[in-house]
């Protein structure tokens, strides 16, 4: 047979298995979901992180024509959950909840999974707002004024926090500006705002917890740590704005097994995606004042590398555990 015509069923084969695989593609879309998702999340139920997704996973659900259904395993601070839908099958009907906790503890302890090599992203839709608060009574009206006491009079200032997160975001700045200051942990963000109304401790480095309190006048925001300005306080500086380098971020992002095929991914992403716009999750998202932040499979991917890398040199560096 000449050469030509050996090129030419070469082409035509090549071609014939390209279309069978965007064909095959395509039906695999197309049949899914073919029965009940379920929704692993590492949150009790009544708790933020499991009250923020059921109005967006209920619009979801619509769209995609079957019900997604909760199923609440707390443990190991949203660890055991990820543990768990990491041995999940693949093909989208298992899917769950990653948030920054989730990224972090492997970094504390022996853990089975990888947040960065044993999940696929399929969308962030929100971000915790974390930040730093003082008593409305205090001295301090902005974050300058704050870290310039903590200058004058090293070891003096006491913060109140509840997990390792925000504590890292404390030692990390701290570090990195050369004050001293000291850590009081709480079991939990209930115990540490407590602490910071009752003038117990000078400040309270957390999350949402703070806000109905930032709302009516008891305590004052001085500064948030996210990457940039978070879109419920557009006018409080992050530390970056403030030209230091420490950051940290706690997102929402809805992750599934390692190895779902992209048809399916797509396809969980455009209907959360078209979820998002839901009046019920917008009233959500501002009644637990967090903040809405977008992210495709390929930047959430991104997103949580780039937190995973942050966590493991605050580990490194700081020691914090």
């Amino acid at each position: 047979m000449k050469q030509g015509t050996w090129l030419g069923l070469l082409m035509v084969t090549i071609t014939a298995v390209g279309l069978i695989g965007l064909c095959g593609g395509h039906a695999v879309a197309a049949e899914f979901p073919a029965k009940p998702i379920n929704f692993l999340t590492g949150y009790t139920a009544g708790s933020s992180g499991d009250v923020v997704f059921r109005p967006l996973g209920e619009a979801a659900a619509k769209i995609l024509g079957q019900p997604i259904v909760i199923q609440n395993r707390p443990g190991a601070a949203t660890a055991l959950a990820l543990a768990q839908l990491m041995n999940e099958k693949p093909d989208g009907h298992s899917i769950g909840l990653m948030v920054g906790s989730g990224v972090l503890q492997p970094h504390l302890e022996k853990l089975p999974y990888s947040a960065t090599r044993d999940f696929t992203p399929v969308i962030k839709f929100a971000d915790f707002v974390m930040g730093v608060v003082v008593h409305a009574s205090s001295p301090w009206k902005t974050w300058q004024e704050f870290t310039a006491y903590a200058k004058a009079n090293p070891g003096k200032i006491k913060y109140a926090h509840a997990g390792a997160v925000n504590r890292f975001s404390m030692e990390g700045f701290a570090k990195e500006a050369g004050l001293n200051w000291v850590p009081v942990t709480y079991k939990g963000s209930a115990e540490a705002i407590v602490a910071i109304l009752g003038k117990h401790v000078d400040a309270f480095a957390g999350g949402s917890d703070f806000a109905p309190y930032v709302k009516s006048g008891e305590l004052r925001l001085l500064v948030t740590y996210g990457r940039t300005r978070y879109s419920v306080y557009p006018d409080t500086p992050t530390f970056r704005d403030l030209g230091y380098k420490t950051w940290m971020a706690s997102p929402c992002v809805v992750v599934a097994p390692k190895g779902t095929p992209a048809p399916i991914v797509n396809k969980l992403h455009d209907a959360f995606k078209q979820a998002m716009d839901d009046e019920a999750f917008k009233r959500t998202l501002a009644n637990l004042n967090m903040n809405m932040g977008y992210a495709g499979p390929a930047d959430s991917a991104k997103f949580i590398g780039d937190l995973d890398e942050l966590y493991a040199g605050f580990v490194k560096d700081i020691g914090v555990k």
